[in-house]
């Protein structure tokens, strides 16, 4: 028996979120509070509608696994599974509701609840229907074509993604040293999409000491960028070892190469 094709699987489902949810963008519906959601944020329409699609699509497969989502929480799907669903339904909610074309699905599939046990991940970029995707020792894609990291040495003229919103004093202290190096800082909304714009070759790094970020927002682009030849690790240089869970919150260094990599962490420190 074929095993089943999780990545198509992934593929398929966030065109499907994309189609349901590309009408309603603008309207009542997208912006209704629902209630908090498991990560701790008000859930909204669209992000409701767009989980709905995807736990449906599991039913209607009758697949197994877990789902960790930040609106649900932890659902079990199907028997005993040993395979993880990370879902962020939407990433970039206000981006989508203000009409700002920076906002995405992204769906992650692990075997295990570490962030290490990733294997395939999709990110949907939801304004213009562009999807970036990878599995495991196979290379990251966006729109079927390969991709990967840039090439650039040096930070002085690198693109860098930051998030400091809500940072505290602490935080904006490490951060100081990176403000003065960097002439091109950037921070659009949404951190799945921006990290596969890494993998593309977009944009250079993306740093986030915070603390803040839920580990189901990094999820599939952790894989993304690291089949594109990127590395994504602690500010401190150790591997994540996040458990993918809608609680779990991280402080992360994503970076095109080693050498920008080294070059932030030895800015922060």
């Amino acid at each position: 028996m074929a095993l089943f094709d999780w990545l198509k699987f992934l593929i398929d489902t966030s065109k499907e979120v994309y189609n349901t949810v590309k009408p309603i963008l603008g309207s009542a519906l997208a912006s209704e509070p629902l209630g908090r959601g498991a990560g701790g944020d008000i859930t909204l329409g669209i992000d409701r509608l767009a989980e709905d699609i995807i736990i449906d699509s599991l039913k209607r497969q009758n697949l197994s696994c877990i789902v960790v989502s930040e609106e649900r929480g932890i659902v079990e799907i199907g028997s005993s599974s040993d395979v993880y669903l990370a879902i962020d339904s939407i990433d970039g909610t206000v981006n989508s509701l203000r009409g700002i074309p920076f906002f995405c699905t992204s769906i992650a599939m692990a075997r295990g609840n570490k962030i290490r046990d990733i294997e395939a991940g999709v990110v949907l970029n939801i304004s213009d229907g562009s999807i970036f995707y990878a599995e495991r020792n196979k290379g990251a894609y966006m729109m079927d074509k390969r991709i990967k990291t840039s090439d650039k040495r040096s930070l002085v003229d690198a693109v860098v993604g930051i998030d400091f919103s809500k940072a505290g004093e602490g935080s904006i202290k490490r951060l100081m040293p990176l403000f003065k190096v960097v002439r091109h800082i950037r921070h659009f909304g949404a951190t799945a999409l921006e990290i596969c714009f890494i993998a593309s070759g977009f944009m250079d790094a993306f740093v986030d000491i915070r603390g803040m970020l839920r580990v189901t927002d990094i999820a599939s682009s952790y894989i993304i960028l690291k089949e594109a030849g990127g590395e994504m690790l602690t500010p401190e240089g150790k591997e994540l070892e996040s458990n993918l869970e809608p609680t779990q919150r991280v402080s992360f260094v994503a970076a095109s190469n080693p050498t920008i990599f080294r070059e932030i962490v030895e800015l922060i420190e």
